[in-house]
Order: C-alpha cells, then structure tokens, then sequence
C-alpha cells in the first residue's frame, strides 16, 4: 500500500473532504433529536422480524458521540463510529492536500485490493451480528 500525493489537475475537487461535510451536521443532528423536533421510533426491519439492521444504534450511538462519550458510542454502533473517524481523517488529509495544489492518492497491490473488497463484505457482517448478539 502506498500513500502519495501528486500535482493536481485544475477542476479536481476533494472528494475526501466533500464526504466528510455530513459529519459536520451531527450537532445539529444532535440537537434536533434532543428537544424532540426530529423523533425516531423502532426501525421497520426489528419491528417486523425482530432482527437488528446494519445501522441499528447508529442514532443512539451519534448522540453518544456528540456528547462526548467515545465508549457509549462504540459499543453502541462501532462500525459507524469506525466510519465517521475514517472520514474524518480521509477529509481532512484530502482537504490538507487540496490547499496545497496536491492531490491524495492510494494504491493498493492487487492482493491489497481483495483484502480491502473482502472487509467491505465481512465488517458489515460481523457488526450484525454484534448488535445482534448484544440486542441493540
């Protein structure tokens, strides 16, 4: 795996740092959920078969997050706390590079690949079952 940057092309825009802008909305998220204005019930998949679905928690979790409590919250949902830090990262190095005329780029080998690929498939599904296993 290599991580590098290269001149970049007039018009590129920083994806990394574009797909991080939601993480700045968790306040407001936060709030909102807080005094009631938005309101979540059970999700549709565990009312109907009893079964937790991938993002099960992931709301609970949020709130967690914002409040400051890094534990509640990866217990909770630690996939979608795994994510919102990976964003982070990956938009704030792609922002980094992007103001200085740089582009990032990752190469991975092509067993790199098929590792990355097959994680894609199993963390999602090791996360179910977590919650699953933990009733959330």
């Amino acid at each position: 795996m290599r991580l590098y940057t290269t001149q970049r092309p007039l018009g590129v825009i920083p994806v990394g740092a574009v797909l991080m802008l939601p993480l700045f909305a968790m306040p407001l998220g936060a709030w909102a959920v807080g005094t009631g204005v938005v309101e979540f019930s059970v999700c549709g998949m565990k009312r109907v078969f009893g079964l937790p679905c991938l993002s099960c928690g992931a709301t609970r979790a949020t709130l967690a997050l914002t409040r400051g409590d890094l534990w509640e919250a990866l217990t909770m949902q630690p996939l979608i706390i795994v994510l919102y830090a990976l964003l982070a990262v990956w938009g704030g190095l792609s922002l980094w590079t992007y103001v200085r005329g740089r582009r990032l780029v990752l190469h991975l080998s092509r067993r790199e690949d098929w590792v990355f690929k097959a994680m894609l498939v199993l963390l999602p599904l090791v996360n179910w079952y977590y919650l699953y296993v933990r009733g959330i």
